[in-house]
């Protein structure tokens, strides 16, 4: 791997991390449009840490008052979120443990990778529903999602396209039939399980682990902004537990790739983790979190053409 090459998928991975377009899916695509295979699994650990630490430096105000809280050290306890953040992680680190090697098998498929980015701009583009109950026109609103299904169909991954959009539409009816009449600006101990369930979903290649737990939280009618802080901090332990068992196959083998990618990949993804949390925060203050929808489909249909 080059410099260069690490640069490019550091940047593809810090951007797309926070973004809801699915890193995972952008990692398997870009490999595959390179033509590069990453010896080991030391890079892919290497920038999974870098956003790790996107999270710390742009939340670090938060954490560290959660930190104090949970020592007696501020007004509230802070025990409560730290729970609810730990209570969101159960579904994943559930799920990831008894599925392990089903989920492995998928990130050699690139074409269902490409598949699943079309399904997260499909569950992204819902996000227009949120604040007025879904009530939206047809055929208008609900074209691109057919269109999405349609390009499926002709790479030949329509039945998952189907399959994994009707667990995403699941997850929000629940999240809607349950949410409270008023807006939240506090995750509830349900809110919390519901957005991990979300987050347990995202671990297939393609599907945007921020954009499925930051639309859960907005269909229980919690603040976007106030989702989008605790889909981040539910990362933390999500990007560590990831980390760690990756960490388990590294040998020898993963030090082929260079200190020199590992440094560039890590820096660029770092850097680039920042800027886009702080983009998409802004997007969902201004409610233009659906915008995202149109670069999923479009990078998405691009990738299954190429690929035929």
């Amino acid at each position: 791997m080059t410099w260069w090459e690490a640069a490019v998928l550091g940047v593809i991975q810090g951007l797309t991390e926070f973004f809801p377009v699915s890193s995972s899916g952008h990692l398997v695509m870009g490999s595959a449009v390179l033509g590069l295979e990453i010896p080991g699994i030391l890079f892919e650990v290497a920038v999974h840490v870098a956003t790790l630490v996107s999270v710390l430096v742009v939340y670090r105000l938060r954490i560290w008052t959660l930190i104090r809280g949970c020592f007696g050290l501020e007004e509230d306890s802070a025990w409560p979120y730290v729970m609810k953040l730990a209570l969101a992680t159960v579904p994943a680190a559930i799920i990831g443990f008894t599925m392990e090697d089903w989920f492995e098998a998928r990130f050699d498929d690139p074409v269902f990778a490409g598949t699943m980015v079309l399904v997260t701009g499909s569950f992204v583009w819902s996000s227009r529903w949120v604040r007025d109950e879904g009530n939206r026109a047809f055929p208008f609103d609900w074209t691109p999602i057919l269109l999405a299904a349609g390009i499926s169909l002709l790479a030949g991954t329509v039945v998952p396209f189907i399959a994994v959009l009707a667990v995403e539409a699941l997850i929000m009816f629940v999240s809607r039939a349950t949410a409270p009449k008023e807006w939240q600006t506090e995750p509830s101990w349900s809110t919390a399980l519901l957005m991990g369930i979300a987050q347990s979903a995202a671990i297939l290649p393609g599907i945007s682990r921020s954009g499925s737990t930051v639309l859960a939280g907005m269909w229980r009618r919690l603040d976007p902004v106030v989702a989008a802080e605790f889909s981040f901090l539910m990362s933390i332990p999500a990007i560590l537990g990831a980390a760690a068992l990756k960490m388990r196959d590294v040998g020898t083998e993963g030090m082929v790739v260079g200190l020199t990618p590992l440094l560039v990949g890590g820096v660029a993804a770092g850097i680039s983790g920042i800027l886009a949390i702080s983009l998409f925060v802004s997007l969902l203050k201004r409610q233009n979190f659906y915008m995202f929808a149109y670069y999923c489909w479009a990078a998405g249909a691009m990738f299954l053409l190429y690929m035929r």
